[in-house]
């Protein structure tokens, strides 16, 4: 995986972590607010950024970013950019929702799994964590901000990509759009697959042209990942419920499974516009 997007207030500023000296003070990014609500697991932390546009006459689009360590810093910038240069109506300005951990960077790898797949031995399971989406996070920021339904994202990558295909399965119609980054149907294929079919909306699936292991191989990748890539069938399972469930996918050319998460969150970004 590649470092961390923005975390709770900017690149690299951790709070346990002085400014190297000479180099002035820590910086926050403006415009976003946190706050942490606890779980069985140990809790979560929540960020919001609203956009500088005014809500249009329906509302906001939002987009709930799920393992936000790593999404939440580039869907900010992807949104500021989007925000500076707007000139029509038809172009919605839209709020930028994180759910990570409590931590600096948002990350915690010893709870990832079972909040987000249930694989792990501790940390809450795939079913709570969605429960506290859809049952706190989601009612809480719709009550404080304008907020469109009709543009109501779920995006995730790898971890974050299987728990948004089952969130869309599980909760019918509370995700107007939903947007997967090489999701790890793998960690699931049975339960997974079997929510192809189970609920409508605006799906898109991407991956990296190299999680195909016959393209990571010609490209000189290490055996092991390869194995890896053969073992888990990233690109497989993700074409195979694309079909099934009549879902736009996209590879893109060049870049593995951390290397696409740019790419992947422009295309979700412009996504939840269609």
């Amino acid at each position: 995986m590649p470092a961390p997007s923005t975390p709770a207030t900017d690149p690299g500023a951790r709070a346990d972590q002085p400014a190297p000296m000479g180099l002035g003070t820590p910086w926050s990014r403006p415009g976003v607010t946190s706050f942490d609500l606890p779980s069985d697991g140990g809790g979560f932390r929540v960020l919001v950024a609203r956009p500088e546009a005014p809500a249009p006459p329906g509302g906001y689009g939002i987009l709930y970013a799920m393992d936000a360590g790593w999404t939440f810093g580039t869907l900010c910038d992807l949104e500021r950019l989007c925000d500076k240069s707007r000139s029509g109506a038809r172009d919605l300005p839209a709020v930028i929702v994180g759910l990570g951990w409590p931590t600096d960077s948002l990350i915690d790898f010893d709870r990832r799994g079972a909040d987000l797949v249930g694989q792990a031995a501790r940390g809450a399971s795939r079913a709570a964590t969605l429960a506290l989406l859809a049952g706190q996070v989601i009612p809480r920021v719709e009550a404080a901000l304008p907020v469109d339904p009709a543009h109501r994202m779920i995006l995730g990558h790898s971890f974050g990509g299987a728990f948004a295909l089952q969130a869309r399965a599980l909760c019918p119609g509370l995700f107007s759009h939903v947007a997967t980054g090489s999701p790890s149907i793998w960690t699931d294929p049975e339960g997974i697959h079997a929510g192809a079919r189970r609920a409508g909306g605006k799906l898109l699936i991407t991956v990296g042209a190299l999680e195909d292991p016959g393209a990571a191989e010609a490209a000189g990748e290490p055996v092991d990942r390869i194995a890896r890539l053969r073992t888990r069938d990233m690109t497989g399972h993700a074409r195979r419920f694309a079909q099934q469930a009549g879902a736009t996918f996209r590879t893109f050319d060049g870049v593995g499974h951390g290397a696409v998460i740019p790419g992947f969150l422009g295309a979700a970004h412009a996504f939840l516009r269609c």
